[in-house]
């Protein structure tokens, strides 16, 4: 069905389960995955203060997660990489970033953990899914925050024995 999924991740629970589940749909497809990390450069706010250390960490953190899902990968036998993008300050947002990220891989779906946030904590910091959803030109598989509540339902279908341990934990979501 998918030859080539995107799937979009920072350092949330909830974008693990997003992964996980590309991962999956990846290995059952024999498709290619295009792991994104966007790194959203602040603008300074304060005139003395040196953002170069933040914008260091925010790197090594976007480091980190190409490493884990380099390894993820491997253990789940799917083929792919990983791209790290940069907003500079007062650039596109991150939507944009994951959007333009699908076209350029020209991906057949792309998967996108939501963090299920409503009234203020929604209007004051945005909601990446939803403006993924609204803007793509191409499907968009949104991933629960309160996906592994389903672990516990008694007709989940084991996973694959090839899929590593993470992902058979998310596999009831899939």
């Amino acid at each position: 069905m998918y030859q080539r999924i995107l799937v979009a991740v920072d350092d949330s629970k909830t974008s693990r389960r997003a992964l996980d589940y590309a991962l999956a749909k990846a290995h059952d497809n024999g498709a290619q995955l295009r792991v994104v990390h966007v790194i959203d450069i602040p603008t300074p706010y304060v005139a003395d203060v040196d953002p170069t250390p933040f914008i260091e960490a925010m790197r090594t953190l976007g480091d980190s997660i190409r490493e884990d899902a380099v390894k993820r990968m491997k253990e789940a036998n799917v083929k792919g990489d990983v791209e790290i993008r940069e907003i500079l300050p007062l650039g596109e947002d991150i939507p944009h970033q994951i959007i333009a990220a699908s076209e350029a891989f020209d991906a057949d779906v792309i998967v996108v953990g939501t963090h299920g946030r409503r009234g203020f904590r929604r209007l004051a910091l945005g909601s990446v899914a939803e403006n993924c959803a609204r803007r793509a030109t191409r499907p968009v598989i949104l991933i629960p925050h309160a996906a592994a509540a389903l672990q516990g339902d008694g007709d989940a279908v084991p996973p694959p024995a090839s899929l590593s341990e993470t992902t058979a934990t998310a596999w009831p979501c899939i």
